[in-house]
């Protein structure tokens, strides 16, 4: 059984005319190193220009490898079920972005795309 079978989240979302699982970490205190790798760290921060969002992927100090063979392909960062940013990379590129967001409450997602496990989720 692979570890992406073992995952219990069964979320579906289109992302470029294709369903795909979402995968997110339900409880962080039992996370695997496998989930923690793969999931979106949403940080903000408020500014009186509006808030500072920052995404890198990896939780807990634990890095996805970025390789030809296994990558981040992209983030999307929604803010308040909207697009904010979508930033795609490469296997020499860091997964990792910044934007500045208004002062609302809204709510902030963020999504990875791993070439080999799929799309990771996050939510701020």
């Amino acid at each position: 059984m692979s570890d992406l079978a073992e995952y219990d989240n069964a979320n579906l979302e289109v992302n470029d005319g294709v369903a795909q699982e979402v995968h997110c970490i339900k409880d962080i205190d039992s996370a695997t190193d496998f989930e923690l790798k793969h999931t979106p760290c949403i940080e903000v921060a408020n500014q009186e220009a509006g808030r500072l969002v920052k995404v890198s992927i990896g939780l807990k100090n634990i890095a996805h490898p970025q390789t030809e063979e296994h990558l981040i392909e992209w983030i999307r960062v929604f803010v308040g079920g909207e697009l904010a940013s979508d930033v795609h990379f490469g296997p020499t590129d860091k997964p990792e972005l910044e934007l500045v967001v208004d002062n609302s409450d809204a709510q902030i997602v963020a999504q990875a795309l791993c070439n080999l496990h799929g799309l990771w989720e996050a939510r701020a």
